[in-house]
Parts: C-alpha cells; sequence; structure tokens
C-alpha cells in the first residue's frame, strides 16, 4: 500500500505515524514541516485540551456532530500520550490546556515528525503538487519532479490562515477538482473592526466584560481595543461564532456585566453623591476606565457640563442601558493573514466521519483545517488536526 499525505502540518504528520504498515511519502511546499505550528499558542503551542469528549464538542463552533468519532477514537489523553512517546514532555495549565513542558512549540513538531519517520515515512520538502488525478485504482500525484502513482491520497493542506505558514488556500483547488463542493472560507479567531472610532481608548483591555450579538449568548472574559476594533479573548471568540455573518452587524458590550440595571443604579446615585456640584464629565472615573468616558459621554445625551445633582432619573436610566449595552457596529475583521484559523472548507457531507474517507472518491482521505471544521481557542483546533489525521491515516492504511 503506498500513500501520499498531501501537507506537512499536524494532521500530516498524525495521517503519516498513523498509517502503520503502508508505504507512505509526505509532500510539504515549505522547506521544513510544521511551520504553522512553531506560531500555535504565541510560539509555545496549546496542542489539546485534556476535557471529555462531550465538553470538547461544546466548543466546535462548526460541524461539531461530525467530530464525535474521530474525537473519540482520538482524545485529548492519546494525544499527550502520542507526544510524551515521541520524546516532547508535556503538561497542563489552567483552562486545561497542554503545553510542551519546554513551552517550545518546536518540540510539538519534533515529535510529530520523529511519529511520522517512525512508521517509514518519507518526506519531500520545498515542491509543490499540481494536481491528483484519480487513475484505475489509485491516483497519479503530479509535482514539481514529475508524476508518481500511489493507492490513496490523504489531502491535509490547512487552510487559508496564516498563508506566511504555507496554508495559502491551495489544496481547495485539488479538491474541488475532484468533484468536491467547498463551503466558502472566512476568516475565524480574528480580531474585529468596528466602524465607530475608538482611537483615544486604543490599547485598552476591559477586564470580566461580556460580549453579545443577537444569535449569539454572550461571552465573558477580557477585552481589547484597537486602534480599528475590538480583539483579546471574547472577541475572538465572538469571530468564530459570527464568521459566516455578512457585514455590518451589531454586537453589545456589558461593561458592568456583574450588576444588575438596579445595583449599576445605585452605585452610579453613590459616586454621584460623593460630590454634589461635580459634573457630569467628570463623575465616572470611579466606575469606568478613564480612556473610555468621553464616549459614553458623548453617546449618554447628557450635558458634560451639567452637575450631577441635576441628572435626571430617566438620564440615569438610559445611562445604565448603554453601560450595560454599549453598542458597536462590526464592519469587518483583520482577515486571512491574521486569523488563528479558517472557517469553511471541504464539505463534511461528502466525508464518512468514521474514516475521513471521501463519499465520492474512493481512496481518497481528508484531515486537518482542510475540512469545514474549526473551534473556538484552547487547544481544540490543534487537535481537530491530529485527531482528523490519525483517523485518515489508520483508515487509509487498513481499507
Amino acid at each position: 500500500m503506498k500513500i501520499a499525505v498531501i501537507g506537512g502540518g499536524a494532521a500530516g504528520l498524525a495521517a503519516a505515524g498513523s498509517a502503520v504498515g503502508a508505504q507512505v511519502v509526505l509532500f510539504e511546499h515549505n522547506d521544513k514541516v510544521g511551520k504553522k505550528i512553531y506560531i500555535t499558542g504565541k510560539g509555545r503551542c496549546n496542542f489539546t485540551n485534556v476535557c471529555e469528549v462531550s465538553e470538547f464538542l461544546q466548543n466546535v463552533v462548526t460541524n461539531a456532530p461530525f467530530l464525535r468519532s474521530a474525537i473519540s477514537r482520538f482524545t485529548p489523553d492519546d494525544a499527550v500520550e502520542l507526544l510524551n512517546s515521541c520524546g516532547c514532555n508535556t503538561k497542563v495549565e489552567r483552562g486545561r490546556r497542554a503545553f510542551p513542558s519546554s513551552d517550545k512549540a518546536s518540540d510539538v513538531t519534533k515529535a510529530l515528525r520523529v511519529y511520522a519517520e517512525r512508521n517509514g515515512t518519507e518526506i519531500r520538502l520545498s515542491g509543490n503538487i499540481s494536481a491528483v488525478q484519480p487513475n484505475g485504482d489509485g491516483y497519479t500525484v503530479a509535482h514539481d519532479y514529475g508524476e508518481e502513482r500511489f493507492d490513496k491520497v490523504i489531502i491535509c493542506t490547512g487552510g487559508a490562515s496564516y498563508p506566511v505558514t504555507g496554508s495559502d488556500g491551495s489544496g481547495y483547488d485539488i479538491v474541488r477538482a475532484m468533484g468536491h463542493n467547498i463551503i466558502d472560507i472566512r476568516p475565524s479567531l480574528v480580531a474585529l473592526k468596528t466602524s465607530e472610532e475608538l482611537s483615544q481608548a486604543e490599547g485598552l483591555t476591559l477586564k470580566n466584560v461580556s460580549l453579545r450579538a443577537n444569535g449569539v449568548k454572550q461571552i465573558f472574559g477580557d477585552m481589547l481595543i484597537t486602534a480599528d476594533g475590538i480583539s483579546g479573548p471574547i472577541a475572538l471568540t465572538m469571530s468564530a461564532y459570527t464568521a459566516r455573518r455578512e457585514y455590518p452587524f451589531d454586537v453589545y458590550v456589558d461593561l458592568k456585566p456583574a450588576m444588575t440595571h438596579e445595583e449599576l443604579d445605585a452605585r452610579l446615585l453613590k459616586d454621584f453623591g460623593l460630590k454634589l456640584n461635580r459634573q457630569f464629565k467628570n463623575s465616572l472615573d470611579y466606575l469606568l476606565p478613564k480612556s473610555l468616558i468621553p464616549y459614553i459621554i458623548k453617546r449618554s445625551g447628557i450635558d458634560p457640563s451639567v452637575q450631577v445633582n441635576s441628572v435626571k432619573r430617566t438620564e440615569r436610566a438610559a445611562l445604565c442601558e448603554l453601560i450595560k449595552n454599549f453598542k458597536l457596529e462590526i464592519c469587518g475583521n483583520d482577515g486571512f493573514d491574521r486569523a488563528v484559523v479558517t472557517s469553511g472548507g471541504v464539505d463534511v457531507k461528502q466525508i464518512d466521519p468514521k474514516t475521513m474517507e471521501s463519499k465520492l472518491v474512493k481512496g481518497l482521505y481528508f484531515g486537518g483545517e482542510v475540512i469545514d471544521v474549526d473551534a473556538l481557542t484552547g487547544g481544540y483546533n490543534m487537535h481537530i488536526a491530529l485527531a482528523t489525521g490519525y483517523i485518515a491515516g489508520s483508515s487509509a492504511a487498513v481499507s
């Protein structure tokens, strides 16, 4: 059995290593494998989340049911064991996020390469695949050095996010040419751009706030104000849930989610009472970050120079509503160049979830980000790549 694995990222290396007993050739168009792994988790590589399968799937944004079999068969514990067995010691930190003990993503890449090469995988670097053509009971793979026949092919070419790492979307053309549907790709886990100008608050981190949008439940955590929008954990999560939404759309920031409207109103009265002759524009310093206050003042409709003892009850109620529902219009995102993952890809309806084999073309398999699956931050996306690659490789070698 001769198998071609196209793509040398996490999914491709897992596929090559798990195709036990087969003659495996892995093609990678970069000059080294695992280039995207090196920047994962800010260079530390959060490679999985050590949680139960049911909880794992709750963090999958797109097509979670499709992944149930793969995550059940290659669990987070399996990912930890695989890396440990290939020379990469691991640790689990807050939120059950697993990292290499060294905090070096390169150690994960080295371990996955060891895994692939233990199976006798031949790794070919710096070469491009131009076509994959069904040929009788197998495939002809056309690459920079000619054509070569294989019994099976596993596509692990990644998505279109961080194209500098080699994930440039080139694999979609190969898949599309063999009759598969590609769900429109969009950037995910990416900073969002706002129509509103927030430059005075650029660099401000809003701690313990919440973010919501129509159709998306409240997301709690921290958010960063950027030069042209919002970023940080809850903004990236929002980008995942709204990746396929058309722009513009509105999101709402609750600046004081721990307070009810009544509690917030009581807090305002207390702050106003500290100095009754103080002007309204100088009365919110104890409640809100200084750089955000001008935006609140402007939107409140309250005269900035009015004394706080003259602020009407209805105005105070409207102010509470503003602080609890600070609306921002989202007009775009930072694009694939800065997106962590790609939303979209090969239609899962055309893939067998138990084997990752194409339902349209026998002997063709898929692994990783090229598939229309994506998840939140926390090690889930990396694990999906490992799990789907593992299932594809092990299935291709025995079928």
